[in-house]
Order: C-alpha cells, then structure tokens, then sequence
C-alpha cells in the first residue's frame, strides 16, 4: 500500500511536470535527484556489485528497462489523459504475476484467473473514448500506457530475484544509476535547461518514486510478487483522484466503469494469490 500511495503521488506530479518541461528532461532529473535519496541507504551494501557480478549484470538490465519504461510513461502523461494513461499503466502487475508463474514456481488459482479476466476487460474499456461521432476511438497516450506496462511488469517481476540477492536498497540505486547514463545521451541531443531550475517541479517525483521503488523491494523481501505487485498496482487509484480533484479530468462513464473493472482485478489478484 506504501507502494501504491508513493507512485500514486509521484505520477501526479510527473503529470505537471512533463506539461511544463518534456518527459525526457522529467524523467532523467527525476534519476539524477531520486539517487541522492537512496544512496545514504544503499551505500553499505554497495560492495555486493563486486561479489555477485552475474546479479549486479541483471540489476543493470533492470536499469535499462526501467528508463525505457519511465519514457513510455511519461510521454504519455505528456500527450495523453492522466485518468486515462495511468489505470492503463497499473496493470503492469498482471506481467508480473504471469512472469512469476511462469518462473518463479507461483501458482495460477481460478481467482487469479478471474483478476487477470477484469483487468484485461477494464484495460479496453478505459483505453476508450467517445468520439464526436459518437463512436469510440483508442484515447490518446494508450499505446505508451501500454509500452509501461510490459516493461513495468518484466521490473517488477525481475526484482524478485535481484532484491533476494542484493537487499531491498542496492536495486533502486543501480536502477537509478542506469537511468541517468540511458536518458543522458537524448537528453544533450535537446535543448536543455539547468538542473536547479528543474529542481522544485521533480523532487516531489524523486522522493515519491523512489520511495515507492523501495517500498516494493522491501515488499517482495518478505512476500511474493503475486501480492505484492498488484496491491502496489493500485496506485491510479490515488492518481486519478487528484487529477479530477486538481485538473478537473473527467472521466465518461465506460472509462469509469473500465477504472473500477481493473481495481477489482487488482484486488482480485493481491487478495486471493
């Protein structure tokens, strides 16, 4: 739930700031910054990258995927609706608890079946809407909500092991590490602004993110990624509330009942596996 409530707040806030700044100057500050809140803690375990080198290659990997996964987010918050673009990003859980079946040895129920069932419904239902026509057009920023949610998923899935290897702090910081040396080479390419300008509108993402990162690592120290990763996937939950209460987007009926769909399945997903 910690998981849930620091990336909720944090893709509030990444919302406003890629409207006022791009997603890639948003994404790679929010590497540069969030590091500086893990390293203190991440620090002792540090020399873990020189014993376990085939882990510290993986936790690298994860790195990368999770700057891809970062920009697909953020591009679509840039161009789409954040009620639309983030229930469709906290289905990324459901790749996870796939990928954990499939090797991680945990077991598919009928319960998980049915979670899977309602996310994949509410998915397409909020990815949906109205057109003037009065038909129904796949909303915009979907197909980047989608791109964050295979890579989002492989992450949280491929956490598991590395966390078990490297303790819950070590990960978040190469993640962040990574992130700033692959969003570092597009973001020269454009025009740049000076960090200390960037610094008020992305250290509530830092903070927010990276404590939700950690938040999970912990989770999935003593838990599974079956109930760990759904329950954090709630946090559009949090997202959609504050972009209705603070951007006044609102949602059409279908994509109302497409929201609560992927909730149930969410809680379908944490509360029966």
């Amino acid at each position: 739930m910690l998981t849930a409530s620091g990336f909720g707040i944090a893709d509030f806030a990444a919302k406003l700031s890629t409207d006022r700044m791009g997603f890639l100057r948003t994404g790679l500050y929010l590497q540069i910054i969030g590091s500086f809140f893990v390293l203190p803690l991440a620090l002792p375990q540090l020399y873990r990258v020189l014993i376990d080198p085939w882990v510290s290659l993986a936790a690298i990997f994860l790195g990368v995927i999770n700057a891809i996964g970062t920009l697909f987010l953020y591009k679509g918050f840039e161009v789409g609706r954040l009620s639309i673009v983030s229930p469709i990003a906290s289905t990324a859980p459901l790749v996870g608890v796939l990928l954990a079946i499939a090797f991680l040895g945990e077991i598919l129920t009928k319960e998980l079946l049915l979670g899977i069932c309602l996310v994949i419904s509410g998915v397409v239902l909020v990815s949906l809407q109205s057109s003037r026509g009065g038909g129904s057009k796949v909303a915009a920023g979907t197909a980047y909500a989608v791109g964050f949610m295979l890579c989002g998923g492989f992450l949280l899935f491929g956490l598991k092991p590395v966390t078990a290897a490297f303790g819950p702090f070590l990960p978040v910081l190469i993640m962040r590490w990574v992130g700033i040396l692959v969003l570092a080479v597009p973001a020269i390419r454009t025009e740049s602004k000076v960090l200390s300008s960037a610094l008020k509108p992305v250290l509530p993402i830092a903070f927010f993110d990276t404590f939700a990162n950690v938040a999970y690592t912990l989770g999935v120290s003593f838990g599974t990624v079956t109930v760990v990763a759904p329950l954090g996937g709630m946090f559009s939950s949090v997202t959609v509330l504050l972009a209705w209460l603070f951007l006044k987007e609102k949602p059409s009926r279908h994509q109302i009942l497409g929201f609560v769909t992927i909730l149930l399945g969410i809680l379908t997903l944490g509360l029966f596996t």
